[in-house]
Order: C-alpha cells, then sequence, then structure tokens
C-alpha cells in the first residue's frame, strides 16, 4: 500500500532482520523423533494463537510446522509503515505469492493474492485491521447448524485474544476514536489501537459521511453490523507503535514453554491417515509427513491425539486434498488414493472485491507519498526509529460499513432481487447454496441494515506510476462486503509444492457486478461533497470523464483486486449442505483431523478476518481442551 522504500530505509531494515535469534528453531529430523499429542500445520494467525493456547496444559505436547521463517525483530514487518510492494509483498520471503486463474470478468486479468509466509502468515503482512463483523453476522453462522459459534458464544474469543488502548483525546476529537471498555479485551496477546497519525485529508471524511446517515462516535465493536463511519482498530502497539502480531503477541512470550515446539521452513506434504476405519467408520490422524525446505529431505512426525489444518483458506483445503480428503474424482485424476470422498473441499471459497479510486490533493497536505522522496523518507524514518513517532506510525484512519440502501433506491433493490431469483434458481443449486442464499438475499430488502458496502480512504496513490512525482494523492476504495457468486480452490498436480489454483469465479452472478459498481460510484460521489470536495485537484483514476455505467464498468473490470480475504473452502456446515468440517471443526469422515482457520466460515464477513481468525484459534482451543478435560485449567 506504500511506494518502494530508498535505499537508506532498505538497509536499515535489511540490517535489523539480519542476525535472527535460531535458539527457537527445531531441526527437521529433531522434530520427526518426538512424542507429540498435538501437530498443528501452519504457524498463522489462528496457528499460533491455537498452539500456545494448548501448549498451556503442561501435559500437552505441542508441535508446529511453519513455511517460512521467523522474521523476528525484522522492521519491514514491525513498522506500520513498513510493509510495501517492492519489499514485502512480492517477496517470496514473506509472501507466498498466489494469483488466479485469468478471470473472464476482470478482462481476463490473473489477480494476485498476498499471503503472508512466515510465523504469524497474514497478520504478519496485512494492514492491521482488527474488526469484528456484526453481531447478526456470527448469529447467521450458528444458523447455518453450527450451534457454539453465535455472536455471543463467539464474543469471548475476541476478547480473549485482544489487549485494547484507549484513544487520545486527539484522535477522539479529529477522527471519532471512540472505546468502550466493557466489550474489549485488556488481558489478552494482540495489543490494539487506532493509528496516532493521520492525514488532514482525512476528516473531511467524516463530516461528508455524516451527511448521509452514518454513526460516529461510537465504539462499534458491540455487534453494530452497518452504516456507522469510525476509524478501525488496528493491531498495533501503542507504546512502541509497532505491528503486534500472531509471532510477537502469541509465539514470543510462550516461545521458552518446554511442550511447545516449532519447526520453520518446512512444509507439510500431506496428513497421515490409518489404514482402517474405527468403530465409528472414521479414519484417524496419525501424524504428519512434511518436507525441510532447507535440505529438501522428507520427514514424518506422530501425533498421539490430533492432527490440526491451519494453512488458511488457499492452503488448508490444499493439504487435504493432497492427503486423499476431498472429490474423489479429482483426486483420481492425479493419481492420489481417496481416503475421504469429501465433495466440497475447495469448494464454496470467497473473498471481498476491491476497487481504488485515485484523486489528487494539494501537495502541502501530507500523504504516504512522501516516501517516494528520498530525504523526507529518511527523515521520517528517523524519528520512528528514534520517537516511534510521526508519519511512519500510521495506518488506515477512516473506513465505515454501510447497508445497500445507503447506496441505492428501493426500486433498484427489488429489480435486483427478482432478476437474481431467477438467474440463481435457473442453475438448480445445492441445498447447501440455497442455505446460504435465502441468508443473503435478505441484504437485498429495502428495509435490511446488515453491511453490505464498506468503503475505506487512505492518503496515498493506488497507482505505481504516480509515484516519485512529489505530488499528494487520496485514494477511496469501494469494497462489497458478500458476493454471491462462489469461487474454488483445487490442486492441479500431486506434486505438494506446486501452487493450486485459484478461481475466484468473479461475477459469475450479475448481482455482484452492479453492487459493485454503485458501490465504487458511491464511492466517487462521497468525493464530489463539500468539505471534501474543496481539496480535490482532480480525478486520476478513473478520469473525470468516466460518465456512464458502461465506462465504470470497464474501470472496474480492468483495475479490481480483492484486500485478500479468502475464506470459506472447509466450510463448517452440515455435511449434506456442502460441510467439510463440524461445529468442532472435525473434519468429516475422521475422528481427530481438524481445521482451524477461516477457511471454515461457510459465509464470508462483512469486515477483515484477522480478528475473527484470532477467534477461531482461540475456540478451537477450548474445543480441545474441553474434549481432553482440561477445560477447567483455563
Amino acid at each position: 500500500m506504500r511506494p518502494p522504500q530508498t535505499f537508506f530505509r532498505s538497509l536499515v531494515l535489511i540490517l535489523a532482520s539480519v542476525g535472527v535469534a535460531t535458539a527457537i528453531e527445531v531441526d527437521a529430523a529433531t522434530f520427526a523423533k518426538q512424542k507429540f499429542d498435538f501437530i498443528i500445520c501452519g504457524g498463522g494467525t489462528a496457528g499460533t494463537a491455537l498452539a500456545v493456547r494448548l501448549s498451556e496444559i503442561s501435559s500437552f505436547k505441542v508441535g508446529v510446522i511453519e513455511a517460512g521463517k521467523y522474521h523476528k525483530d525484522d522492521l519491514k514487518i514491525l513498522t506500520p509503515q513498513g510493509i510495501d510492494f517492492a519489499d514485502v509483498w512480492g517477496n517470496p520471503e514473506y509472501d507466498w505469492i498466489f494469483d488466479t486463474l485469468p478471470q473472464k470478468n476482470l478482462a481476463g486479468r490473473s489477480i494476485n493474492i498476498v499471503r503472508g509466509k512466515g510465523l504469524g502468515g497474514s497478520s504478519m503482512v496485512n494492514l492491521m485491521g482488527f474488526l469484528r463483523a456484526g453481531k447478526v453476522e456470527y448469529d447467521q453462522i450458528g444458523q447455518l447448524g453450527n450451534p457454539g459459534w453465535s455472536w455471543d458464544e463467539i464474543t469471548p474469543y475476541f476478547v480473549k485474544a485482544e489487549n485494547a488502548s484507549m484513544p487520545t483525546k486527539d484522535e477522539i476529537k479529529d477522527i471519532h476514536a471512540a472505546y468502550n471498555p466493557k466489550i474489549r479485551g485488556h488481558k489478552g496477546p494482540v495489543r490494539t489501537s487506532v493509528t496516532s497519525w493521520f492525514s488532514e485529508a482525512i476528516p473531511p471524511f467524516f463530516d461528508v459521511l455524516a451527511k448521509f446517515g452514518l454513526q460516529t462516535n461510537r465504539d462499534f465493536n458491540d455487534g453494530t453490523d452497518a452504516n456507522y463511519v469510525w476509524p478501525p482498530v488496528l493491531a498495533i502497539d501503542p507504546t512502541t507503535e509497532s505491528r503486534s502480531y500472531a509471532a510477537n503477541a502469541y509465539y514470543e512470550p510462550n516461545s521458552q514453554r518446554k511442550n511447545l515446539m516449532l519447526l520453520l521452513q518446512s512444509q507439510v506434504l500431506k496428513v497421515e491417515l490409518s489404514d482402517k476405519k474405527d468403530h465409528n467408520g472414521n479414519l484417524r490422524a496419525t501424524g504428519v509427513t512434511y518436507q525441510d525446505m532447507t535440505t529438501n529431505k522428507v520427514y514424518t512426525a506422530s501425533a498421539a491425539k490430533e492432527v490440526i489444518v491451519s494453512g488458511g483458506g488457499i492452503q488448508s483445503p490444499q493439504m487435504l486434498e493432497l492427503s486423499g480428503i476431498g472429490n474423489q474424482t479429482l483426486l483420481q485424476s492425479l493419481g492420489i488414493k481417496t481416503r475421504i470422498n469429501l465433495p466440497d473441499v475447495g469448494e464454496n471459497y470467497q473473498d471481498h472485491l476491491i476497487s481504488f479510486q485515485t484523486l489528487e490533493v494539494p501537495n502541502t497536505i501530507e500523504t504516504w507519498d512522501i516516501f517516494d522522496d528520498p530525504k523526507k523518507n529518511a527523515t521520517a524514518f528517523d524519528e520512528y526509529l528514534q520517537n516511534h513517532t510521526g508519519i511512519d506510525t500510521a495506518g488506515v484512519s477512516v473506513i465505515t460499513y454501510m447497508s445497500l440502501n445507503k447506496v441505492v433506491d428501493a426500486a433498484t433493490l427489488n429489480k435486483w432481487t427478482a432478476e437474481l431469483d431467477k438467474e440463481f434458481f435457473a442453475r438448480n443449486p445445492s441445498p447447501g447454496r440455497r442455505l446460504q442464499y435465502a441468508i443473503q438475499r435478505k441484504r437485498l430488502d429495502p428495509h435490511s441494515n446488515e453491511a453490505s458496502v464498506e468503503l475505506y480512504a487512505a492518503p496515498l496513490s493506488a497507482l505505481p506510476e504516480l509515484r516519485g512525482k512529489n505530488h499528494s494523492y487520496i485514494q477511496v476504495a469501494a469494497i462489497p462486503s458478500h458476493q454471491f457468486s462462489r469461487g474454488s480452490i483445487h490442486i492441479n498436480s500431486s506434486n505438494p509444492l506446486n501452487k493450486p489454483a485459484i478461481d475466484l469465479n468473479t461475477f459469475d452472478l450479475n448481482i455482484d457486478r452492479e453492487i459493485m459498481l454503485v458501490s465504487t460510484r458511491f464511492g466517487h460521489n462521497v468525493t464530489e461533497q463539500m468539505p471534501l470536495k474543496k481539496i480535490i485537484l482532480d480525478d486520476v483514476s478513473p478520469p473525470k470523464s468516466t460518465d456512464t455505467d458502461a465506462e465504470w464498468n470497464k474501470f472496474i473490470a480492468e483495475t479490481a483486486s480483492t484486500p485478500f480475504h479468502p475464506c470459506c473452502t472447509n466450510s463448517m456446515l452440515p455435511k449434506e449442505f456442502g460441510g467439510v468440517v463440524s461445529p468442532r471443526l472435525v473434519v468429516y469422515g475422521t475422528s481427530n483431523l481438524r481445521v482451524a482457520d477461516v477457511s471454515i466460515l461457510p459465509m464470508i464477513l462483512g469486515t477483515h478476518l484477522m480478528a475473527t481468525a484470532y477467534a477461531i484459534g482461540e475456540r478451537a482451543a477450548d474445543f480441545i481442551k474441553e474434549d481432553y478435560g482440561k477445560l477447567h485449567l483455563n
């Protein structure tokens, strides 16, 4: 989200990451010799939280296998403005660098999807939003046949993960920060706050959005679903103004536990399953086969109690399919023995879609574009290193979630509903898709107040070609909260090191294109309202001449991407409705193989997913402790 580093900044960041402590690492051969109770496949956001919570039980021996490194004390990760395209996103040291199949409705483009590679997973490389969806959305997960996942039941796990900080007087006054201690966590590992630096281009957004009837000045972690604007809660430690993520929040303080073992730079190849079924007709996970990526040697480690897959929305279904769990037809075509025919592994793939607009503002307004200027860049970074203040502490400072009736009229919503019903049911959808559709369809009701459109603004250009021009820009991002279309993620080779085939299936149902269009145009309309309008010098992308729906749709098709929220590919649903895991996260057809990450969500949430990923890890830990009679030791 920010420009390439200058040589000075890059040199300091490189030096800060050299000499990373290796005492926490165990080599692949030693790991294979251990007698583990639990092996967790993936040390990402949920997996790291899960591992640390399980290791609270001293009698549990827990092993974690992570393909990436532990980027300990790496300022490219820790500095809130350290993340950039050149140094982290697209760098194989930090990013898996996934690309989708060409999307016919996005001008035939393949869309890049950033996924964090290293201990902490994508909590290491994302934009740090620590946000809950509204109460209604978690309740809907429960309504889909998942007891234990309603708002009231999942909220304690958001609280358990968080250590929140009260905003300052300036943050309350200028960007409407709010804080309700009754609903926030104060003893959890992940430090949260709001951005302490914000551009003067940001406050006018609050003034304009308030004119559209959006609420401000409240802590919207309280279950409010939509129609508010606020500075988002970010995973930034206010005492150091640095990123708080799974590795330094959960793992680092507990890294010396003797019953917690971490194996880095080793990739899981498959989960090992028993030859025979038990008396309930289920297979048992017995361990994991993995490859040491530094030597290419292959090992197998055993787990006496359980194996937990935690690779995220892309790699968890990949791991299951490589283990022989998935659609039998696909597995047979690739020469993989089918152990459990579970056709919905890798199906139901969902992500958000994002469309950026870039506008120029006077260069007297300080924006993140100053990082293009080597002198200003070095000065800002020196201030951060010395005082932990200034523009390098910045994160996103304004975000809103709206219901559709805020951006389109009732007649249009009713028209869309009739057209969508016809298109959807003509495809003879599965029972599971019908269940989800019934919930999603309600958001098209003109009286619905459920989140359907996200807007956020950030003080920088969204276009690389504008960098280095000594100008200031703002970007406005429109993100429909729930796609009606569904994609898929599947292996296309029996080689575990090959990347899977990722198909967003964008705009497969026309309603998604319609919602993207009105959301993007609404975002542009916001920039034409006073007092924001008076600081806009020019519409850069798309140009001011963009007017008709056809022109806007062409702009969207040629520029839209995702905000990297892949999920829902191992859905927690009843098996007969397309489920892969039970409400206690056990893979159907097994007795002791679980999945714990956002792939288990049955429907994408109208929010950024990191806080929910932590809550899933926390929830999974309590399920497991309860199943083994240890929950009372929490």
